[in-house]
């Protein structure tokens, strides 16, 4: 007797469209605001197909953030580690690179919807810990990007050393929340752009060798 199975490239569709959905629906209203009917509505599948890929919300909204750290990575972070720049220049990339994200979301949505990140924190409280320890690790894997160019930096003397780069890249990340809960507040994706580039200037005019902005050549050498 011949047994058929349904293809595994159909499960891997439905799985990841499932994923996709609550992805943008988590993003552009809130954890507790979006329900598995609603999530199953948007990945166009039946609700029996989510139990069948998932013992809850909590668990997909988990590889949802996954998804959405990957993307956030590639997109924004890569250029941290792009050291034929100079560290003031990476971290400017990284903001342009923010705003343009949350440009294309109002363009896309009419409203600039803020960072998922942010959004998810914010109900921190009322969420399962497994989520708010997601989160806080996200936080943490973000600082670690920043950290490459701030220590390049003050390995350059271009900013000073008072701080850890561990510290001022968090301090970074919450000041970037603030830019983004801004921009969310009045629908503007400029005020991430001009502010993000306001902080990363007070910061190179903190330290007593303030030098101009830091191109391609201006990279610390590796130890021989």
């Amino acid at each position: 007797m011949t047994v058929t199975t349904r293809p595994l490239t159909e499960d891997h569709g439905t799985r990841s469209r499932l994923v996709a959905a609550a992805a943008e629906l988590v993003h552009a209203e809130s954890y507790h605001a979006v329900g598995v009917k609603a999530i199953c509505d948007r990945a166009r599948v039946r609700r029996g197909s989510f139990y069948h890929f998932f013992d809850s919300k909590q668990a997909l909204v988990l590889e949802a953030v996954e998804k959405i750290w990957e993307e956030f990575s590639r997109e924004v972070l890569e250029v941290c580690r792009d050291r034929t720049l100079g560290p003031q220049a990476r971290l400017e990339a990284m903001v342009d690179r923010i705003h343009r994200r949350h440009l294309r979301d109002r363009d896309r949505t009419g409203s600039v919807l803020g960072c998922c990140f942010g959004n998810l924190t914010a109900e921190a409280t009322t969420l399962d810990e497994a989520i708010r320890q997601r989160l806080v690790r996200v936080f943490d894997d973000w600082a670690a990007a920043l950290e490459a160019p701030l220590t390049d930096a003050q390995q350059l003397g271009e900013i000073d050393r008072e701080a850890t780069p561990r510290a001022i890249a968090l301090e970074m990340i919450s000041e970037l929340q603030g830019l983004i809960l801004m921009a969310k507040a009045r629908n503007e994706p400029a005020v991430i752009s001009s502010g993000g580039r306001n902080m990363i200037a007070r910061l190179w005019g903190a330290g007593p060798h303030t030098r101009p902005h830091a191109g391609a050549d201006r990279t610390p050498k590796e130890p021989a």
